[in-house]
């Protein structure tokens, strides 16, 4: 998630949602959040996945194979969600669930006095939206160097450490 490709993405994921779709609201800006999304989310995936399943692993190597699962999740889960109406408004809950907190801490801070109810977020299903997946393909480029085997030496020192 810190390579400036994927930093960059989720910069211009938050501007091109918070910002240039109330200002230039447009096809682009509709293609642009998917296009920053599919490029980072696979990488959050493996990130996540990685962290709950190696706590204490010192010799801990990046797998090549739990980034494939997580960009083609991504890619079937991005593409029934524009071509599915139940797909998308099992996104729009699932989202909405995900915010709820976020929401709920804000009405305390503010003293607003109640606690808002879960609300889906907004979304549009497009098929025009599949023209966007090989956005993929630089969460691929990106996944594919880190979790490149390690040198021989490298693998070596390693496996003597851990004995």
């Amino acid at each position: 998630m810190l390579h400036p490709a994927i930093l960059v993405a989720v910069a211009l994921l938050i501007l091109n949602d918070h910002v240039f779709k109330a200002r230039w609201p447009s096809w682009w800006t509709g293609k642009l959040s998917d296009v920053a999304g599919l490029a980072m989310f696979p990488l959050l995936l493996q990130g996540l996945w990685e962290r709950l399943s190696t706590r204490d692993a010192r010799d801990f190597q990046p797998s090549r194979a739990v980034l494939h699962a997580c960009v083609l999740a991504t890619g079937l889960c991005f593409s029934l969600i524009q071509v599915s109406a139940l797909a998308g408004d099992g996104w729009r809950w699932g989202l909405g669930l995900l915010q709820w907190p976020a929401h709920a801490a804000w009405a305390l801070i503010t003293d607003k006095g109640w606690i808002p109810p879960v609300r889906p977020v907004k979304h549009t299903a497009d098929v025009e939206d599949l023209l966007t997946l090989p956005a993929l393909w630089v969460a691929l480029k990106v996944g594919w160097r880190r979790c490149a085997p390690l040198p021989r030496a490298a693998e070596e020192a390693l496996s003597t450490r851990a004995a």
